[in-house]
C-alpha cells in the first residue's frame, strides 16, 4: 500500500495545482472510520504541503484546505452516526473493527464532549469518535463547537511543518526530487508504525462489555 501513497505523492508533486484538493481530502479522510486508520493522512498532508510550498503554492491556502477538510470530515462522520445509529456498526467494514468502536466509546464516556477535541490528536480513536458521538446522541451544538475548535490548531500543526521543511531543504540547496524521496521514506516509516499499532490492538482488544461493541459484534 505504501507504493500507492508514494505514487500519490509523486502525482501531486508533478501536478501541484491539485495540492489544495489533496490536502482537503486527506484532512477529511482522517475522520472517516477505517479509512482514517489505513491512510496516513497526517504524514501525507505534511509531505504535500512541503512539495506545494517548494513550487510556490500559497501556504495559507493549504491551511484553509486542511482546516475545511478536518471540519467536514468530522461533520460527515458525526452525521452518519446520527443518521444510521447502531445499525451502521452491523455492516461491512465497521463490523470488522469492534475493538476500535469500543475504545472510542470508552474515550467518549471518559472525556465527554472534550473527547471530540482530544480525538483529533489521538491515534486510532480519531477516525471513530465522531461517528460514535453521533450514534450516542451527543448534542450537535457541542459536537460542532469542539469540531471547529480542534481543527484550528490541528491544521497548522500539519501544514506548517511541511512549509518549514520545504524552506529548510530549499536553503540547503536540495532538489525537488530529493524532497520527494525524503517524503516517501517518511511514508514507509509511518506505514510500518501504523501496521505495528494495528497488530498490537488486534492482539489486545477491549473486553466485550460496552454497549456499542456488543451491538457491532
Amino acid at each position: 500500500m505504501t507504493s500507492y501513497f508514494a505514487e500519490f505523492v509523486n502525482f501531486v508533486g508533478a501536478h501541484p495545482y491539485y495540492a489544495l484538493t489533496a490536502v482537503f481530502l486527506l484532512a477529511l479522510s482522517e475522520a472517516i472510520p477505517v479509512i482514517g486508520t489505513v491512510v496516513p493522512g497526517s504524514t501525507l498532508i505534511v509531505g504535500i504541503s512541503a512539495l506545494a510550498t517548494a513550487v510556490d503554492v500559497n501556504p495559507w491556502l493549504l491551511l484553509v484546505a486542511a482546516t475545511g477538510g478536518a471540519i467536514a470530515g468530522d461533520g460527515l462522520s458525526f452525521w452518519l452516526g446520527q443518521r444510521y445509529h447502531q445499525e451502521i456498526l452491523l455492516g461491512w467494514p465497521l463490523n470488522r473493527y469492534p475493538q476500535f468502536i469500543g475504545r472510542s466509546e470508552a474515550f467518549i464516556n471518559r472525556y465527554g464532549v472534550t473527547s471530540v477535541f482530544l480525538a483529533r490528536f489521538t491515534a486510532v480513536v480519531r477516525a471513530f469518535v465522531p461517528l460514535v458521538a453521533g450514534i450516542l446522541g451527543m448534542p450537535p451544538r457541542q459536537f460542532y463547537a469542539a469540531n471547529v475548535l480542534s481543527a484550528l490548531p490541528w491544521a497548522p500543526a500539519h501544514v506548517f511543518p511541511g512549509v518549514l521543511l520545504a524552506m529548510a531543504i530549499s536553503l540547503a540547496g536540495a532538489s525537488a526530487g530529493q524532497l520527494t524521496l525524503l517524503i516517501i521514506a517518511g511514508l514507509v516509516a509511518v506505514s510500518a508504525a501504523v501496521g505495528a499499532m494495528r497488530f498490537y490492538l488486534n492482539r489486545h482488544p477491549l473486553p466485550a462489555k460496552l454497549r456499542l461493541t456488543d451491538i457491532a459484534a
